[in-house]
Formats: C-alpha cells, sequence, structure tokens
C-alpha cells in the first residue's frame, strides 16, 4: 500500500472513531487545508477557489444549523410546563406573565446557547403590530420567528381604553410572550406538578386601583409609561404588594412631567 493510501486509510479510521463534533471539526480543517493548498497552486483558477470558499461556506452553516437544532431538542427537553401564576380580572382567568416565564425557562435556554432579541416591523395587516425575535445560537446560526397581533387598544367590551403608546406597548408585551412560548413549545399549567391546584403566588390589584393608575400614567413622561407597560403590560397585571410602589413612582413622575411648563417660564 501506497504511503498516500496508508493516510488516507488512517484518517477514514480517526474520523470513524471520533465523536461527532470531533468528525465535524475534522472536516472542517480538512477542508481548509484543502483550500490552502489550492490557493497555493497556480494552476488552480479564481472561479475554482470561489466555489471552494462558497462549499465550506455552505458547510459551516449546515454544522451550525444542526448544533441549533439539536440544542433546541435538548431546551425543550428540559423545559417544564409554566404555572399560571396571574390573575386577569378583566376576563377571570390566569395567565403567566413573561417575567414568569423567563424567570422559568432562561436559565435553560441561556445553558444551552440561546439567547434572543426582539424588535417590531412593517405587518401587512391593518391595526396589527409585528413582533420580531431574532433566536441566536453560540454555534453561529440564527433562527427568525415574527407575529402580527392586533393593537391592543379596547377592553372587553369594544371601547377604547388605551392611549396610543399604552396600546402599542400592550401588544408588544403579549407578542413577546406568545414568541417565546412558541418558540421553546412552552406549556402553560393550571395546577402544580403534584395534581394540587396551585393558587396564584400574589394577588392583583383591584380595578378601582388599576383606574387609579391608568390616571396617573395618562400625565406621565412617554419614558415612564414606556417602563411601566413594558413590565405590565396594563395596569390590572399590577401585584396588590407593589402598589403603593408604582403608586409613588408614577405619581413623582406625573407632577415633574406638570412642573416641566413652569419652571421653563422661570427660566
Amino acid at each position: 500500500m501506497s504511503n498516500a493510501a496508508l493516510a488516507e486509510r488512517q484518517n477514514e479510521t480517526q474520523l470513524l472513531d471520533a465523536p461527532a463534533g470531533a468528525v465535524q471539526a475534522t472536516e472542517s480543517s480538512m477542508m481548509i487545508q484543502m483550500i490552502q493548498r489550492a490557493a497555493a497552486d497556480p494552476a488552480v483558477d479564481v472561479d475554482k477557489m470561489e466555489r471552494l470558499m462558497q462549499m465550506h461556506e455552505r458547510f459551516v452553516d449546515r454544522q451550525a444549523s444542526a448544533a441549533f437544532n439539536a440544542a433546541m431538542v435538548r431546551a425543550q427537553r428540559r423545559i417544564k410546563p409554566v404555572a399560571r401564576r396571574a390573575l386577569n380580572v378583566q376576563t377571570n382567568s390566569t395567565y403567566a406573565r413573561l417575567e414568569d416565564i423567563d424567570r422559568e425557562i432562561s436559565p435553560i435556554f441561556t445553558e444551552e446557547g440561546f439567547s434572543l432579541s426582539f424588535g417590531t416591523g412593517d405587518s401587512h395587516l391593518a391595526g396589527y403590530i409585528r413582533v420580531i425575535c431574532d433566536v441566536m445560537h453560540d454555534q453561529g446560526h440564527t433562527r427568525q420567528y415574527k407575529m402580527d397581533l392586533p393593537l391592543d387598544a379596547t377592553g372587553i367590551g369594544g371601547k377604547t381604553n388605551k392611549t396610543g403608546v399604552h396600546a402599542h406597548g400592550s401588544t408588544n408585551s403579549y407578542a413577546r410572550r406568545y414568541l417565546t412560548m412558541n418558540i421553546f413549545n412552552v406549556v402553560m399549567a393550571n395546577e402544580d406538578t403534584d395534581g394540587n391546584a396551585e393558587p396564584p403566588e400574589e394577588p392583583v390589584i383591584t380595578s378601582r386601583q388599576a383606574a387609579q393608575l391608568e390616571a396617573l400614567l395618562k400625565k406621565c413622561s412617554p419614558t415612564m409609561a414606556g417602563l411601566f407597560i413594558e413590565k405590565y403590560g396594563c395596569a390590572s397585571n399590577v401585584y396588590k404588594s407593589e402598589f403603593d410602589e408604582v403608586l409613588a413612582k408614577l405619581t413623582r413622575s406625573a407632577n415633574r412631567t406638570q412642573q416641566e411648563p413652569v419652571d421653563a417660564n422661570h427660566h
């Protein structure tokens, strides 16, 4: 057997004995070596070099995509059902808030190399908002998910109950929650794992308290209103234990906003 044939046989044996990740790394290394040899060969023209580079790029993309899929399987296998701990007083139903879902699943999907980046885009549906989520994996592959939702500006009775800023913030919060659940196949549960019904961890504020906060939000700065909507979606989602603190913050913001024109006239 020639030296070349012997070397090829040794390479094949190493590939068979190596784990999958090592096989891919070895194949990638071999492909890079082949490209380097081609680049050093004056007989190889530019078109052939470009085809070799494109072949290597496709190979790397397939590796990254395969790593993404494998990590997603592991993440979904580890993620358990998330309990609905918040109460929607308008519909008298329980749900899981975005921060509750994130607290349960983000340690898992980040350990598997995933990160999420949210943004918005134009929807082809009138009156709808498109929210986009880029799911990035540390092996280089990114997959995009999107959701179009109608602007959440009206209540159950069909009457407008939010300003434009509030409606956009509420819709964005809904879409982020649903997208996150869809991406990782998160299941909602009303019961604990032992079968015993689990009440909400904390009760939310009354409708009168929610109306009080909504009235203050209309007087607050756009920055404060945006932060509030980002965290709670709407006033009825505020926990009772948070009411006094939230009320104080919104009151301070509303007072500052109302005083700004007066202060400007003194200057």
